[in-house]
């Protein structure tokens, strides 16, 4: 089985993220999702930051759904980051839909990877901070909470965090998959908007008036949370 580090050519880019929807087909409720939580809260030309933005599959999605869109995404290969560009260039979005794409190369939990949003202007300035299936790639909660403490400081006041990720799964544990739970102790200790009484009911889609947001889609747990 490929590894997203271990791909190389465009063939073997396709088969990887092939493999990715097959396996998980719920990646496109999933990434609908995060798109309605930005068309919610964001006029147009949204400023959006996508963490660990693979070969570009939530990239196109948002490119085709959001009016004006500026994205900077940031992972950690080259050769996914190449494969992004080449086809967000070519894919095309509403008519008269004028978007700006940006890829950066990053270890998110090792590098500054804001330094290039400070460069760009765009610190404390982004309306959105996103991910798919990624989070536990990072490591730990230690590590994941270290970048997402890092997403918040380049988020406006009222900016969203707005993510799906596994969840932990007790028939097939993975060490750095985590509860609903766990994650919404993980968003409130880095001063996202999370209410004091958690959101364990997620199997529905829910909200609250400080903006927080829960959604369960198969495996995944999604979750949107204001700075």
């Amino acid at each position: 089985m490929i590894r997203s580090a271990d791909v190389r050519t465009d063939s073997e880019v396709r088969s990887w993220e092939a493999r990715l929807n097959r396996e998980r087909p719920q990646r496109r409720e999933v990434a609908a999702w995060i798109t309605s939580r930005i068309s919610a809260a964001s006029a147009d030309s949204p400023l959006v930051v996508e963490l660990a933005c693979g070969a570009g599959f939530l990239a196109e999605v948002l490119k085709g759904q959001l009016s004006g869109l500026r994205h900077c995404g940031f992972d950690l290969s080259p050769h996914l980051l190449d494969f992004a560009l080449r086809r967000l260039d070519g894919s095309a979005g509403e008519e008269g839909n004028f978007c700006t794409m940006h890829f950066r190369c990053a270890n998110l939990v090792s590098d500054d990877w804001t330094a290039p949003l400070v460069e760009m202007g765009w610190a404390g300035k982004v309306d959105a901070v996103v991910s798919i299936q990624a989070l536990h790639d990072l490591g730990d909660l230690e590590q994941q909470k270290h970048v997402l403490e890092q997403a918040r400081s380049t988020l406006r006041d009222g900016g969203i965090l707005a993510y799906g990720d596994l969840l932990y799964d007790a028939k097939n544990p993975h060490s750095s998959r985590y509860s609903v739970e766990e994650h919404e102790a993980m968003l409130h200790s880095c001063g996202f908007s999370v209410p004091d009484t958690s959101l364990t009911d997620c199997d529905r889609q829910d909200s609250d008036s400080n903006g927080f947001a829960v959604a369960r889609y198969g495996e995944f747990g999604t979750f949107a949370c204001c700075k």
